[in-house]
């Protein structure tokens, strides 16, 4: 009786690690998952119209698998020559569109090594879901160990893939964040909207009528004729746009072309 007692309470501790193991193995699958959504919907188009809520056009992944969500991400996130998107939206009339878009530029043996990782990640996660009980009996001791073992294995197998798809998560969320980082900046905002203020036509105008020095006129000869068509330039351009003074913007912005002379 004593042997037998002590024989069943090995193979609940084995089974119980099994579960440890399995659970284990479940967050790493439900992990990848989500961060594959996360991902493929980081690519996206914003159309904003004055007085409307944004339309945000996004690929869907509600329903998708992790193996559709792979091949999804395999198209359009990790690219091998990548070329233009072939879904053209036309321009919106009226509104400001933001098109955002984060990918991988991968040479091909890295290519073709992540699509082998994401696949082996598959069809493993579908074994385990599906015939992991089919394949070992789990009231049997020895095919309990060999259980564990394979469940082991495994953890190594995927340990490289899963380090480096971590990499990628947080390269791509660092990514997003420069760029929803600069549509808040000041920066942005006076590219986007400047160029149809009335200074920056004033200043147009200034440099089309000089004939002199090759079209080049000097910053200190705009600034003035600003000034005095403008008396609250410099006040305006603070509270509106962020710069200190007009020969801030103009200087920092990159939309003048500009050259210094000693």
């Amino acid at each position: 009786v004593f042997l037998c007692l002590f024989k069943m309470q090995n193979i609940e501790e084995i089974i119980e690690r099994i579960y440890s193991l399995l659970g284990k193995h479940l967050i790493r699958f439900q992990t990848i998952e989500m961060r594959l959504k996360r991902l493929v919907k980081m690519n996206k188009t914003i159309i904003s119209k004055p007085n409307d809520s944004p339309i945000i056009i996004e690929p869907s992944v509600q329903n998708q698998t992790l193996g559709g969500l792979s091949t999804k991400a395999l198209n359009s996130l990790f690219l091998v020559n990548p070329s233009e998107e072939d879904t053209i939206y036309p321009e919106p009339e009226n509104a400001l569109r933001l098109d955002i878009k984060v990918s991988f530029n991968l040479c091909e043996h890295n290519y073709l090594k992540l699509n082998n990782q994401l696949q082996e990640f598959v069809k493993d996660r579908n074994f385990i879901a599906h015939h992991f009980q089919e394949k070992y009996n789990l009231s049997n001791l020895d095919e309990s160990k060999t259980a564990i073992d394979f469940l082991l294995n495994l953890e190594s197998k995927h340990k490289p893939f899963l380090d480096q798809f971590e990499q990628y998560y947080l390269n791509a969320q660092k990514s997003l964040e420069t760029q929803i980082n600069f549509f808040k900046s000041n920066l942005f905002k006076t590219r986007l909207l400047f160029p149809e203020d009335e200074i920056y036509k004033e200043i147009e105008k200034i440099i089309l009528n000089n004939k002199k020095h090759d079209g080049w006129i000097s910053l200190t000869t705009v600034s003035t004729s600003i000034n005095k068509i403008f008396p609250n330039a410099n006040k305006k351009i603070k509270m509106e746009y962020g710069f200190k003074n007009l020969n801030d913007l103009i200087l920092n912005t990159g939309l003048f072309l500009l050259k210094i002379e000693p």
